[in-house]
């Protein structure tokens, strides 16, 4: 018997927290807080706003079957009324405009993008569904072992562009249930087609939108000093004071649960096998304002970390606005944030675009994930498994994938699940 009157925590206020907490209360839940640290919500969802238009810091796009947030959006009163989008293939070490597939490629990779339609289809049928608990054995091995097993490999030619230009790391190291559960058939062709769904006010309005729609509004600026779980009961010690409730979701970053909550031994162990990507973003005016966007796909290698892997010129025709340009660094290689700024200066003035003001420069611990062995090693198995102890429960990009649709989709199905 669910008992509405429960008090529920939602901890972190990204499309996550925001949807959990939304999901929670369509189902006739009347108390629940969500606490975010930072003085804005969206999460990885960031629109600052430049000369009255929105720039995207994090999140930039959706597809039409972005089915959950389209539902979210249409609560929150937001439409997919941003500009269209469209991009062209740079050289990067001339700058020069290049096919990014050749005309030879052209007929195999149609006949291996035909194998993989129907290999999702069928082979690894249910891929899509929320989570990474009980998948195929395959999903669990890299995209490029996934490609090269299926005798698919021009398909990475065709997934790398939105997926490691976006800072979800490098096929030859990531597990291919982590690209697939974000890039899947639908999404694939949707992304091929240029039919994207982008919003004038940015990613992070749809979040704010939908946080007026809640009973309660999230609270801001909340540092969390302390989780204790005792007796049945949650305590949430915060700036303001000690909280109780009955129950906590987490949606922020799991691997940072040890820092200020009574972690298991489990939760530990688990968590602490959770890696990121060292993602950057640059913001600036340009001198010379670029036609289109434009990716650079030599540049989405391992090796060339630092260097530009797409810029996106938002706002087309429009001289006066801020192109962000989108890195993967690599601490372990020395590659940090001035390597990555000076390396981005460089990049732009190959394709004759000279950076006048830097206006932001942000790094990210993006798309957190775990490798391989642990998933072989049933990490998600257990983690599933402790849903629920000691009125805890687990959401956020790790369970799924950092994308908006994944992130929101999950939440829905863990509250469709436990609540």
């Amino acid at each position: 018997m669910k008992n509405f009157n429960e008090r529920i925590c939602v901890v972190g206020g990204g499309p996550s927290g925001v949807a959990a907490a939304w999901f929670l209360q369509e189902k006739g839940y009347k108390d629940v807080t969500v606490l975010e640290r930072l003085d804005r919500l969206g999460g990885k969802c960031n629109s600052p706003e430049y000369r009255e238009k929105n720039f995207e810091m994090g999140a930039i796009m959706g597809v039409p079957n972005y089915h959950v947030t389209k539902e979210l959006m249409k609560v929150a009163g937001v439409e997919a009324d941003g500009p269209k989008l469209d991009r062209k293939f740079y050289d990067a070490n001339t700058g020069e405009e290049m096919a990014g597939i050749s005309k030879e490629e052209m007929p195999a990779l149609k006949e291996q993008m035909k194998k993989m339609g129907e290999l999702l289809a069928t082979k690894y049928k249910g891929y899509t569904k929320p989570g990474h608990a009980n998948i195929h054995p395959d999903l669990k091995e890299t995209f490029y072992d996934f490609c090269m097993k299926n005798e698919i490999p021009l398909c990475m030619k065709v997934w790398i562009n939105p997926y490691t230009a976006y800072g979800y790391g490098y096929f030859n190291l990531v597990p291919a249930t982590y690209v697939l559960q974000y890039l899947d058939f639908e999404t694939m062709d949707h992304f091929l087609k240029k039919e994207l769904l982008t919003w004038k006010n940015g990613t992070q309005d749809i979040w704010e939108k939908l946080a007026l729609k809640l009973n309660r509004h999230p609270r801001m600026c909340t540092k969390i000093d302390k989780v204790v779980r005792k007796d049945n009961k949650v305590y949430v010690y915060t700036n303001i004071g000690k909280e109780e409730y009955d129950k906590i979701i987490f949606t922020s970053p799991l691997q940072d649960l040890h820092l200020y909550a009574d972690v298991t031994e489990d939760e530990e162990k688990l968590f602490s096998k959770i890696k990121y990507e060292d993602y950057k973003v640059l913001a600036a005016t340009v001198e010379n304002y670029p036609e289109i966007s434009g990716y650079m796909p030599q540049n989405m290698i391992e090796s060339r970390a630092g260097h530009i892997m797409v810029y996106y010129d938002r706002w087309v025709d429009c001289k006066d606005q801020i192109i962000t340009s989108y890195v993967l660094g690599n601490p372990q290689e020395k590659v940090f944030e001035e390597d990555c700024k000076n390396l981005i200066v460089e990049d732009m003035e190959t394709r004759g675009i000279k950076i006048k003001d830097i206006v932001m420069f942000k790094s990210w611990r993006y798309f957190p994930h775990v490798n391989c062995d642990e998933l072989k090693h049933g990490w998600y198995e257990k983690v599933e498994g402790m849903q629920g102890n000691l009125g805890t429960y687990y959401g956020g990009e790790v369970m799924n994938f950092g994308d908006i649709e994944e992130c929101v989709s999950y939440s829905k199905d863990l509250v469709n699940r436990f609540f």
